[in-house]
């Protein structure tokens, strides 16, 4: 074959130039993507359970949810599809083609395909331990566009079974940085080329809290430059596609940790925020929604309400108050005679910046920094 060259996506995955990388990847990495988790149940299987990164709080229970928002209705799903102006779903869990979740999954793929329409991609993740030929086919007829396999080796012969079916079929795993495992992945590459399979993603091998202790205990370190990804997980994905890039004709993607974490979480609140943003709050480059807001004694705040509706003449809908603080837009709390009139009052002052959610459960504030701060380091002091 000849000779091909590894080039970098705007998110910074790694892919063959002339390959491109899996459909369902390229709407992750514009954040178009709703993830539905259909919930914490599989089969623990043995290759993958030691090293699983779902949390306590989801890991065996029979909760679903929809991007970072539990879910307990399709209406819901077809909600936060909305909210972010998806492109397409993936599935994942726990398993979603395990027995107890087959028809689960099934549901979720009809309902979704029949209120977005057939051009909507879904794709799925399967350790492939349940799959067959029957429900290949099932799959295929309910809309399912493409389907990823982590299979232990015993189960590397499940994959063929989805082939032909109108699938896309590949493979998504983690590297695990070690001699043996980097042996198996490329000999799992190769199986997957010869089989004609699509693609195989390699996905920078991960630090989190509910896995952190059995890493720390297995010897991996974390690279320097990290909090999250493991030593030498990146060199060993890239030292593999190097290698066998001109021996196979499969699309080979390396997904690392940073996109996954930053630039497709990032893309998603930028959807989510310019859905459900009001009209004081301010969209930052990483999709955080951003605000005045003035806190203080309910008298005071009351006096400082009336003087902006009435003296100040700001309009009504760029101002919340809900008794216990006011939000006014960014520009407008920045304004000298607006901090001046906050300390005649006696009222404390703020930056706020959150996470696009309206619901409390979900809404983090980032920063909340006080107004002289504020003006201080970003150098909005007159000198």
């Amino acid at each position: 074959m000849k000779k091909v060259n590894i080039v970098k996506s705007k998110g910074e995955t790694y892919y063959i130039k002339g390959r491109s990388i899996p459909k369902g990847c390229k709407y992750c990495l514009k954040g178009s993507k709703v993830v539905l988790f259909l919930n914490g149940i599989c089969q623990k299987p043995y290759h993958c359970s030691w090293y699983c990164p779902i949390s306590d709080e989801r890991r065996g229970k029979n909760l679903t949810f929809a991007d970072e928002i539990e879910i307990k209705t399709k209406e819901e799903l077809l909600q936060e599809i909305h909210t972010i102006n998806a492109q397409g779903m993936s599935i994942t869990g726990g398993e979603p083609l395990s027995k107890a979740n087959f028809e689960k999954t099934l549901e979720y793929i009809k309902y979704v395909k029949e209120k977005k329409g057939r051009k909507f991609h879904i794709h799925l993740y399967t350790n492939g331990i349940d799959f067959n030929e029957s429900k290949a086919e099932t799959l295929s007829l309910a809309g399912l566009d493409e389907i990823r396999f982590h299979p232990a080796k015993e189960h590397w012969f499940h994959i063929e079974k989805a082939l032909n079916k109108q699938i896309s079929v590949g493979a998504e795993i983690p590297v695990v940085p070690n001699n043996n495992n980097e042996e198996q992945i490329e000999e799992f590459i190769l199986y997957l080329d010869n089989l004609g399979a699509d693609f195989i993603n390699l996905n920078e091998f991960e630090y989190c809290f509910p896995n952190s202790q059995v890493l720390k205990e297995r010897g991996f370190q974390l690279r320097k430059d990290s909090i999250a990804s493991v030593l030498n997980s990146r060199e060993t994905a890239l030292r593999l596609i190097y290698k066998l890039s001109s021996q196979v004709s499969i699309k080979m993607h390396f997904c690392p940790t940073k996109s996954k974490d930053y630039y497709q979480l990032k893309n998603r609140y930028l959807r989510r925020a310019k859905n459900i943003r009001l009209p004081y709050e301010v969209i930052t480059e990483e999709g955080l929604l951003v605000f005045g807001q003035v806190e203080g004694e309910k008298n005071e705040l009351d006096h400082f309400y009336k003087f902006l509706i009435s003296d100040l003449k700001i309009p009504d809908d760029l101002i919340s108050y809900d008794l216990t603080n006011i939000k006014i837009p960014f520009d407008i709390s920045l304004r000298e005679q607006i901090t001046d009139l906050s300390e005649k009052y006696k009222l404390e002052m703020f930056i706020v910046e959150m996470t696009p959610f309206r619901n409390s459960k979900y809404q983090q504030i980032t920063e909340k920094t006080p107004i002289k701060v504020f003006k201080e380091e970003y150098g909005f002091v007159k000198n």
